[in-house]
């Protein structure tokens, strides 16, 4: 969670991204190696070196596909900051969408506190890694026959998904009811557990 204070400051902007035609030049050999090196430890019957790198490689490579290539990562930043502002109500919390698009949300705090706050869902709030490293563990887990995994892997996706909504309602319950000076403790100790 990035936030911009009343001070106008910005903490923790993006850093700029590579293009889509640079990613793309090595992400298509990268596949294909990943792709050629999975198929071989499974024909080979090495099950941990399989697992190892087709549940690691796979999840990098969703990623880095997520945010370079498709607007994966967008899409659930911005599905993150809808779920929060449609749920935050519950805990009277009063929040608007900033900037839907960019997946961010403005905190109003409760009256006493005369501040607001602008959070923005990045990468480590958007649940993206969480759900890519979900995803390879369960695709690439040999013990299960394929459908098993598939519905293991939508029931997996859909809870990390909402547990990571109730992750950032802590987030905006600290900061709405203890202010701007919760923000770092909110997101560093809280947002984490």
């Amino acid at each position: 969670v990035r936030d911009v204070r009343g001070r106008g400051r910005v903490v923790g902007e993006p850093e700029g991204r590579a293009g889509g035609m640079t990613t793309l030049a090595w992400f298509v050999p990268a596949v294909i190696a990943w792709a050629l090196a999975v198929r071989f430890f499974w024909k080979a019957g090495a099950w941990l070196p399989y697992f190892i790198l087709g549940a690691a490689g796979g999840a990098v490579l969703a990623v880095v596909a997520a945010r370079d290539l498709l607007p994966g990562e967008l899409a659930i930043r911005v599905a993150t900051a809808h779920a929060v502002h449609a749920v935050s109500w519950l805990l009277g919390i009063r929040t608007e969408l900033f900037d839907d698009r960019a997946g961010e949300l403005l905190v109003i705090g409760v009256p006493h506190h005369q501040e607001w706050t602008r959070l923005s869902i990045g990468i480590e709030c958007s649940g993206l890694l969480e759900l890519a490293a979900l995803m390879g563990l369960v695709l690439f887990y040999p013990a299960l026959p394929k459908g098993r995994r598939l519905l293991v892997l939508l029931a997996a996706l859909g809870l990390t998904f909402i547990a990571n909504v109730v992750r950032m309602l802590v987030i905006v319950g600290a900061v709405a009811y203890g202010g701007q000076d919760w923000l770092d403790i909110a997101h560093v100790v809280f947002g984490r557990a």
